[in-house]
């Protein structure tokens, strides 16, 4: 109640929206924010009202002194993934927060999609086409103890942490049409049109063969499923 909300990584609005109307409609106001300016145009063409509206923000950028301190609460999901300067990002979520604020996040840590990208791009067809891969890879991907790092940074940072711990997430699609939709709106490279069905066959066939042998999953995108090892974390900021 009468709490203000950021969302980090909102991209077009969509789930912020739906999070506010159906799981906290009581809130003051709630804020979504997203590195691309297209995304926040259309969240605020689509999306927008009097106690939701968006912002550009990049999380592991300068933080604007209008934001210190402002928000009670932020949430994130899949998207602190993308941050490769994992230190900045989570100072200015610290720094965002008034004192007594939390955080919740979901971030990729260990995915097949991941380990496919980088084997296709060994591939001379892909080659043209996923540049510079590494910087779409989850920083903890490699990790040996992604819990034990994070847990470190997060105190360094400030942080109490209430909840940290692994989790695996499996997204069941009703069919390999709908699981190939999902997968290629998180693909971030430009696949030209002609070559989009045959690059999601190679993709697919990629992150089964990883689910399978390096991560032992029973079931894989061969079952229409989409498998995530993620860090599941609730953090409170106190002064």
């Amino acid at each position: 109640m009468d709490s203000t909300i950021l969302d980090i990584g909102c991209g077009d609005g969509g789930l912020t929206s739906k999070i506010f109307k159906e799981i906290i409609p009581n809130c003051k106001t709630m804020i979504g924010c997203d590195i691309s300016e297209d995304m926040i145009r259309f969240a605020n063409e689509h999306y927008a009202s009097e106690r939701i509206n968006f912002t550009t923000l990049n999380i592991e950028g300068e933080l604007p002194d209008q934001l210190r301190e402002r928000f009670h609460h932020v949430i994130s999901f899949f998207a602190l993934n993308w941050c490769h300067r994992q230190e900045t990002a989570f100072q200015n979520i610290y720094d965002i927060l008034r004192d007594q604020g939390s955080c919740f996040a979901i971030i990729a840590e260990r995915v097949s999609l991941f380990d496919a990208y980088r084997n296709l791009a060994k591939v001379e067809k892909w080659k043209p086409w996923l540049i510079d891969v590494e910087r779409y890879i989850s920083p903890y991907h490699d990790s040996q103890d992604s819990r034990k790092e994070m847990e470190h940074l997060l105190g360094k940072v400030g942080f109490t942490v209430t909840k940290l711990e692994h989790k695996i997430l499996v997204h069941d699609f009703e069919n390999q049409e709908n699981l190939k939709s999902a997968l290629m709106s998180v693909v971030p490279f430009k696949i030209p049109d002609e070559l989009y069905d045959d690059f999601f066959i190679h993709l697919s066939k990629e992150m089964q063969m990883f689910d399978t042998k390096k991560y032992n999953f029973k079931k894989s995108t061969y079952d229409s499923v989409f498998i995530v090892q993620a860090l599941v974390l609730y953090v409170e900021k106190h002064l």
